[in-house]
């Protein structure tokens, strides 16, 4: 089993690599911005390509991993790494012949699929978008094959190359959108940049599954055996692993009904919540899944000694960083997106829609440490019922919203069911498989982390506009101009903000907030 300072230090590894990764995408959403701005044509690209890229989460990414790594685990410790290999060759062989199947099946009926993803797409914004998701599907291929033998790195504790191998699929996506800018290029021409990225992503991950000498072996019977508990984990698992896509997917339908430029809108709101949420919720569950599955084989009873320190690690993590995003909400997209391409109406609209998602930040990242610890116990249709519950949820909020609150409407849908999905996932997990859940004693420690963020908060507001009136006084017109409306806004609020996590840091004993996974 992993020891706490493993968990943190692979935690900070995977979490470094997603952070650069998300450096690269927030690059690529200013590019993205330049080329295609919030407008029809970006609805049909990010409708086409949220195909492939949703499928990434459902067969890859989430389900895929949850199905696949507790049974590794098992096999690798009872059978030792040849049954491994085995086991490994008929899931190739199984998943990616599905995935490949339904890759020809989409490229084949491309304008249906856009058409019932989107219902609300003009023929020219169908037409606009199938070609672009018949170049764009076969990346789904790569990706989930890669998926696949990332299950057996994580089997081993090796993290660096599914951590690294998004960096990848972003450089090539920004250096198709530079090649388009500079030479004017249609939107096909990216397309393949993209489609190269999936492929050597892929590559990678087949070198080194061969460098850790994994291989591919000889297929047995009790492959076929454990292929089949693993196939029905999966399917149980990708409704309840992949809610939040599934929610992205079903706000992006009602969004094709909204004024063009609304899906695009939504879409890099989501990206900004996506910062949070990849470089630390996704990376501490990442690591915490292997763990959770060791501790239900040796050590049941430590789940709810872990759940309970996950949940406050959590808090502590995200809740600032909720109340800094909320602060900075429509600088975020007037300093970086405003354009005669994103109008100064649109900021706003996405500063609104970024505040909506926050609201179910914690709500979304903590429902990935609980669907990991019902997965550790090989549990699956209660998450699968409870996601199916939270999603129609999320349909009947979003189509109650959809005419008051336009787009910001349907973030709020997801947050809320989000709210319902993590408060199910809790009283299942206490009421039918004993999981002591400590309510009281996180209370205690919310109101306490509570009482420490009003303190440093004052000052911290209070020092952001001191700095804000110097800089609009003293400075010249131009300085002034890039440090509180351009990029150089972030060159002194950034650090501003890294003082409040420091002070939050070393004074935590003052206020008894105390963290298993950092003490």
């Amino acid at each position: 089993m992993f020891s706490r300072k493993t968990i943190i230090k692979k935690t900070v590894e995977v979490g470094g690599f997603t952070f650069f990764s998300r450096i690269l995408g927030i690059i690529r959403e200013i590019l993205m911005v330049k080329y295609l701005g919030a407008s029809a044509l970006s609805d049909a690209f990010l409708t086409a390509y949220k195909v492939p890229n949703s499928l990434r989460k459902f067969f890859a990414e989430g389900a895929l991993s949850a199905a696949f790594v507790p049974t590794l685990i098992n096999t690798m410790q009872l059978k030792g790494r040849k049954q491994v290999k085995g086991l490994i060759s008929l899931g190739f062989i199984v998943f990616e012949g599905i995935v490949l199947i339904l890759c020809i099946i989409v490229i084949l009926k491309a304008n249906t699929v856009i058409d019932f993803i989107a219902p609300g797409f003009s023929i020219e914004q169908i037409n606009n978008a199938t070609p672009i998701l018949k170049i764009v599907m076969p990346v789904i291929f790569f990706l989930s094959s890669s998926a696949l033998l990332a299950g057996a790195f994580q089997a081993v504790g090796h993290f660096f190359v599914p951590a690294i191998s998004p960096v990848l699929l972003n450089i090539s996506f920004i250096s198709g959108l530079i090649v388009c800018l500079s030479f004017h290029l249609p939107i096909i021409y990216l397309c393949w940049f993209i489609l190269f990225g999936g492929f050597l992503q892929f590559i990678i991950h087949v070198i080194t599954y061969i460098k850790l000498q994994f291989g591919f072996g000889d297929i047995k019977k009790d492959n076929f055996i454990q292929l089949r508990a693993i196939l029905i984990k999966f399917f149980l698992c990708l409704p309840s692993i992949s809610i939040m896509e599934l929610s992205l997917f079903i706000d992006t339908s009602f969004a094709s009904y909204l004024p063009k430029g609304s899906i695009s809108l939504v879409y890099y709101a989501n990206r900004f919540v996506g910062i949070p949420l990849g470089v630390f919720a996704v990376a501490f569950s990442t690591i915490l899944l292997p763990h959770f599955s060791q501790l239900s084989l040796r050590a049941p009873k430590r789940l709810n000694f872990y759940l309970f320190e996950s949940a406050k690690f959590v808090l502590w993590v995200i809740l600032p960083v909720i109340l800094l995003m909320t602060f900075f909400s429509e600088k975020i997209f007037y300093t970086i997106f405003l354009s005669p391409k994103f109008t100064l109406s649109q900021v706003q609209q996405a500063a609104h829609i970024l505040r909506m998602f926050l609201l179910g930040l914690f709500f979304f990242s903590f429902n990935k440490i609980l669907l990991n610890l019902y997965y550790a116990m090989h549990v699956t249709w209660v998450p699968a019922l409870i996601a199916a519950g939270a999603t129609i949820v999320n349909v009947l909020l979003d189509s109650l919203f959809l005419n008051w609150l336009q787009a910001s409407g349907l973030a709020l849908a997801t947050s809320l069911s989000s709210i319902v999905q993590a408060s199910l996932f809790a009283y299942f997990l206490w009421k039918k498989y004993n999981i002591h859940l400590y309510v009281n004693p996180f209370i205690l420690f919310a109101l306490r982390y509570g009482i420490q963020l009003v303190i440093f908060f004052i000052p911290f507001i209070t020092s952001y506009y001191v700095v804000e009136w110097f800089i609009s006084v003293y400075f010249s017109p131009l300085l002034a101009t890039f440090f509180l409306y351009k990029l150089g806004f972030w060159l002194w609020t950034g650090p501003l903000s890294l003082l409040l996590f420091l002070a939050l840091w070393y004074s935590r004993s003052y206020f008894n907030v105390r963290l298993f996974f950092l003490d």
